[in-house]
């Protein structure tokens, strides 16, 4: 090939390279100029590598929530009732204590009623401290308080999961017929009615034989019974309380009654308010037994406690009132007021009228002595 053809076809090459670098530079800035003509991206995101590049992508939208802004002013969480803060007694003078001296008796009194009363004290719920006392370490017959520690030995034997509420309870001839205050359980009814209705029964009708069955059906038998609540009464510190029945009625002639202080029912009270399950039952003015075999209408239970019921006092929400002849009328009440919860016992009070005013009488210098 001659020369001059050689240098022809170098040149031709060299030209068609040149064309295909201007036309590749052309594209280049036409995409750099498309490009700068989009929004800035994001300042998010930044990777090392170019992203790719994905048809038709959307990212999902997510539904967060509003993001919590932080109060004004603090909030105070209020306490829920079945959370009460109830006090526990120690050793300190001046609140309620465990570990004073045995001062159990066996003597056996004639009659221990007085005026205006043998014994009362009031107490602050949250902290145990005493507001007011008068012969609170008296002996007196509680009568029915007594059904207290009834209802705290079947809390405590459901809390152990020993008993249910929904268990159905025996009816048998030893616990219908016992006498004072009932609901006439019949044999007819056994398994017709629960631990539950008995409850009802036992603190707002203060009915003997609903003790006497809830006595039977946790513990077997009713001394065996007796004898967890005397267990009780000295665990807690109870030291002047002796008990000898489930229900409070006194024994025949020449046999001591239950005996306790106001002090020791003080104890008990605080005791059953740290059940968050007593102030459902004790705060109830109205309830009915379900119908059985034998009844054609429901049995009413109408509170005995006129200051939960008929005469309502402020706040009031329990606890249990008793009376037989030799104990006198006798009521542990606790009532609520902002926040504070005061218990009140009196004991031996010569009638019901003298009992509860003088009871809305303790209540109101309680909640005054905490104003201060």
């Amino acid at each position: 090939m001659k020369k001059s053809n050689v240098t022809f076809i170098a040149a031709a090459l060299i030209a068609v390279h040149v064309l295909i670098f201007i036309a590749v530079i052309g594209k280049r800035e036409r995409n750099i100029k498309n490009t700068s003509s989009a929004p800035p991206p994001a300042a998010e995101n930044h990777q090392d590598s170019e992203p790719l590049s994905l048809p038709d992508f959307k990212v999902p939208e997510l539904e967060l929530p509003e993001p919590a802004l932080p109060d004004a002013e603090p909030r105070t969480t209020a306490v829920p009732e079945s959370r009460e803060l109830i006090a526990t007694p120690g050793t300190q003078t001046g609140y309620l204590r465990y570990n004073r001296p045995d001062r159990r008796t066996t003597k056996v009194y004639s009659s221990l009623v007085s005026t205006p009363y043998q014994g009362a004290i009031v107490v602050d719920a949250r902290t145990g401290k005493i507001l007011f006392e008068n012969r609170a370490a008296a002996y007196a017959y509680p009568a029915s308080v007594t059904k207290l520690m009834t209802l705290l030995i079947v809390l405590e034997q459901i809390d152990a999961g020993k008993v249910r509420l929904d268990d159905k309870i025996t009816i048998t001839r030893e616990v219908s017929g016992i006498g004072g205050s009932e609901i006439f359980l019949d044999v007819r009814e056994s398994g017709v009615f629960t631990v539950d209705d008995m409850l009802n029964a036992l603190i707002i009708h203060s009915a003997n034989d609903a003790a006497r069955a809830l006595a039977v059906h946790v513990a077997g038998t009713r001394e065996a019974f007796v004898d967890m609540m005397n267990k009780k009464a000295r665990e807690l510190g109870m030291n002047s309380t002796v008990y000898h029945s489930e229900h409070g009625l006194p024994p025949e002639a020449g046999r001591q009654p239950d005996i306790s202080t106001a002090y020791d029912i003080a104890i008990l009270s605080l005791a059953c308010l740290r059940h968050t399950e007593t102030l459902g039952y004790t705060g109830t003015k109205l309830a009915w037994l379900p119908l059985s075999p034998i009844r054609k209408e429901k049995f009413m239970l109408a509170n005995r406690n006129a200051l939960v019921g008929r005469e309502p006092y402020p706040g009031c929400d329990g606890l249990k009132t008793g009376y037989h002849k030799i104990g006198g009328w006798s009521l542990a009440a606790t009532a609520e007021r902002d926040g504070q919860r005061i218990i009140s016992v009196v004991l031996g009070a010569p009638d019901k009228t003298t009992r509860n005013n003088t009871t809305r009488e303790l209540l109101d210098r309680g909640f005054k002595s905490l104003e201060r």
